[in-house]
């Protein structure tokens, strides 16, 4: 390396690499960079699905066909219940989180038939995946559902306790953990 004088700047490139060298090398290699998105990419989705997607083992015969025992149900929260959707919400310290079908929105009125066929603002509603009453006990009342408040029945009328019972009753909105997105159905049989 030649002598500088003072005020005299470099001129040589050569010069300009032995000073710039060292800092270049701190920054790390592209691979490692890709690694280390990839790492936080991961880290990101995981807690994602720890906190958005939860899982939920189906006890009892109420959801029945669609639903049997020791099948396991996938559901997220953050989304808005609609008609026919698979709702899992607190019923308290009595019956804990339980899960049952959306037959009624804020200001519908809703009645049951003797053999649990649902009436939705006076009109029969298809329900194909219904397990129908064969000794007549479902029947309800029509009835207003309340503002910010769910109506919820079971598939399987004649054993469901929903929102016919007074102690289950209309749900809040704000006791909804999540709405079904997949359904596993278990491979062995419920003991």
């Amino acid at each position: 390396m030649r002598q500088l004088r003072k005020y005299e700047t470099l001129n040589d490139p050569a010069d300009d690499w032995a000073y710039l060298a060292p800092a270049r090398a701190r920054h790390g290699s592209g691979a490692g960079r890709v690694l280390l998105t990839i790492f936080a990419a991961l880290l990101l989705l995981s807690a994602f699905a720890l906190l958005y997607v939860r899982q939920y083992t189906v006890t009892g015969v109420s959801m029945e066909p669609t639903l049997m025992a020791g099948d396991r149900v996938f559901y997220v929260g953050f989304s808005e219940a609609t008609y026919g959707d698979l709702v899992i919400f607190d019923a308290g310290e009595r019956y804990g989180l339980v899960i049952k079908r959306v037959a009624g929105l804020p200001g519908d009125r809703v009645a049951v038939t003797a053999d649990g066929r649902l009436l939705r603002n006076g009109a029969a509603v298809d329900e194909g995946y219904l397990l129908p009453d064969a000794l007549g006990n479902s029947e309800m009342a029509e009835t207003t559902v309340e503002s910010g408040k769910l109506f919820v029945l079971g598939d399987n009328r004649a054993a469901s306790i929903d929102s016919r019972d007074v102690r289950v009753g209309q749900i809040a909105y704000a006791s909804i953990r999540g709405i079904v997105t997949r359904m596993l159905r278990d491979t062995q049989p419920a003991p």
